[in-house]
């Protein structure tokens, strides 16, 4: 495909998403005339905020050329519109009505790099169903503690959870394992009970700040650890206010011996390169939960690439979309990815031999 008539057609989509946003909003309305009636002012934002999203969307897989990543977030989009009774005819039409919009928009040869994921994504949509598996499954290692511990979250019993987990670790639970099968497989179970619209935000942020909480309570024993000489720097990229993956990744490079300098969620680049430098750091592990952010690891990476100190610098990018595209740390100049924070620690590990 044409190189230049995607950067041509992305950079005209972002330029002007809030117009086409209106645009889009306006015609869905008007082809759908009971939508007034039923939603008001109110599903008449909603509708142009969902608008600007798909675009946001629609404009990092054109980037990445994925449009698996477009077909995952679409999947996202109507399981969390259909927990709130909007049909996924509505999210069918809508992708239809961006066409027309975007038709009228770019130039031919930029529309045609925009089409076919539309048409894709409108495909795709017709073929999947709701079905969202919960993470928190019989057959998995501490299931009931699991499950225990989102139940008294969901609650507001942190300090009740706090005991559960503190019992667990006095009880020779490795703490490995409570990261893996309960801090990650609850956090994980939060984010699908509010796409079902089963929880608010302000139950997932209460349960990730109480883990958060509760997993700091446990670094007398993870920091207690010998080291072996291996620096790691560790953050959310710039912008990206999604953090306790990557910190929790980072406390198991602590628990390997390693010395980590976690850097929290987004952190310019240029405090991120002095960070880099003052800490001599061997690896940098950074995170991206949302898609719309993977511009500004590559543009990152860039940066760390063309500085000759930092050519010993390994690079580890992860998070969601690194899941879901295989290939993309390669795409954007990292050294590797992984899927969970044990692959992490045994592939830097290699690295540094």
């Amino acid at each position: 495909m044409d190189k230049k008539a995607i950067h041509s057609a992305i950079e005209s989509i972002e330029m002007d998403k809030n117009v086409l946003a209106d645009k889009i909003t306006d015609l869905h309305f008007k082809k759908n005339p009971s939508l007034e009636k039923k939603y008001g002012h109110i599903g008449r934002e909603r509708c142009r905020e969902d608008a600007i999203f798909h675009l946001e969307y629609l404009i990092q897989a054109m980037q990445i050329e994925s449009r698996e990543l477009f077909h995952h977030y679409l999947e996202w989009a109507w399981q969390m519109l259909d927990a709130r009774n909007i049909p996924k005819v509505d999210l069918i039409h809508n992708l239809r009505y961006i066409g027309i919009v975007l038709s009228g928009h770019l130039q031919a040869e930029e529309y045609n790099t925009a089409a076919p994921y539309l048409e894709d994504g409108e495909a795709f949509l017709e073929k999947i169903t709701t079905d969202i598996e919960s993470y928190i499954k019989p057959e998995k290692p501490l299931f009931e503690e699991a499950s225990r511990y989102l139940e008294l979250l969901l609650s507001g019993k942190r300090d009740h959870a706090k005991g559960l987990i503190d019992s667990l670790v006095k009880n020779g639970v490795p703490i490995k394992d409570i990261y893996e099968h309960i801090f990650q497989t609850t956090q994980y179970e939060v984010g699908i009970l509010w796409q079902q619209n089963k929880i608010t935000v302000a139950h997932e942020h209460y349960c990730t700040a109480a883990t958060q909480l509760i997993m700091s309570g446990l670094y007398p024993i993870i920091f207690s650890g010998s080291k072996k000489g291996l620096r790691l720097v560790a953050c959310s990229v710039a912008r990206e206010l999604h953090e306790i993956g990557i910190r929790m990744v980072s406390d198991f490079f602590e628990m390997d011996g390693w010395d980590t300098y976690y850097m929290g969620s987004n952190m310019p680049d240029a405090h991120l390169l002095t960070a880099i430098r003052e800490y001599e750091a061997q690896l940098l592990a950074i995170s991206v939960t949302l898609p719309i952010h993977i511009q500004k690891v590559e543009h990152l990476i860039s940066k760390i690439r063309s500085a000759p100190e930092f050519n010993n610098l390994k690079i580890m990018a992860g998070g969601y979309p690194f899941n879901v595209v295989p290939g993309l740390s390669s795409k954007i100049g990292a050294d590797a990815s992984a899927l969970t924070a044990n692959e992490a620690v045994q592939m830097a590990n290699k690295m540094m031999e």
